[in-house]
């Protein structure tokens, strides 16, 4: 690791993988997968949901409430983090898996409801009115128009979640104290100390981190493209 840090590993050990898997990835990985589905549900439906009255309503409030969706992208994650540590601990949620999936949603929403809102600009009204004229609801035009085509944008929103919920690293080391319930990406840190560090696991740790996003990119990259490219079309 030190003289020759570029270098292929010499002998290949696969026991690493094992080796971590048992000293706790397992439990790491686990809760990382309960936090980014939670994220995921969370920030995409209610941003979808959102979304969907921006840009097929008129109320009054409607471009206020679009330009403090909009304003989210002022505020980052490290400048709220005094304040949101208080909010969490006036909550209850202080070390419970929603102290993460919270805050992760409200800062993925402004940049999902905008990806939507701007996917849903380009579906053409006649699809609601005839819905309409038909005795379909508002509801029923959400739930059985625009959502089926809006699928490559919603395969987007999951995607932008996951990979932010799934690499957060500074909330999860400072909302989370137990050790049953730390994600996989300040888990790892049970690997390296002060005096040693088994690099043999740590790394293998990292790479089993590393693996869901990849293999969920590969599966829906079609989908990620075409839904990022159709929701920049309109603002």
């Amino acid at each position: 690791m030190y003289t020759s840090a570029w270098a292929l590993p010499e002998h290949w050990l696969f026991s690493n993988y094992q080796s971590a898997w048992e000293l706790g990835v397992s439990g790491f990985f686990k809760n990382s997968v309960i936090i980014t589905v939670l994220t995921v549900i969370v920030t995409v439906t209610v941003s979808s949901l959102a979304a969907y009255a921006l840009s097929r309503f008129q109320y009054i409030g409607r471009d206020l409430f679009l330009f403090i969706v909009a304003t989210g992208f002022m505020f980052s994650p490290q400048v709220s983090l005094i304040p949101l540590y208080g909010l969490i601990q006036d909550l209850g949620i202080y070390n419970t898996y929603w102290s993460l999936v919270l805050p992760y949603a409200a800062f993925r929403m402004p940049i999902i409801i905008l990806l939507i809102r701007a996917f849903f600009l380009g579906i053409p009204r006649d699809y609601a009115e005839s819905a309409f004229i038909d005795g379909c609801t508002s509801w029923g035009v959400f739930r059985k128009i625009y959502l089926p085509i809006s699928r490559p944008i919603m395969f987007t929103g999951v995607l932008l979640t996951a990979y932010f919920a799934w690499n957060e690293f500074m909330f999860a080391n400072i909302f989370i104290d137990d050790e049953s319930l730390k994600p996989i990406t300040s888990g790892l840190f049970v690997f390296k100390d002060a005096l040693r560090t088994d690099w043999g696991p740590l790394i293998a740790g990292l790479t089993i981190s590393a693996l869901p996003l990849v293999i969920l990119f590969i599966f829906i990259q079609k989908q990620f493209v075409r839904g990022l490219a159709e929701g920049g079309l309109k603002g």
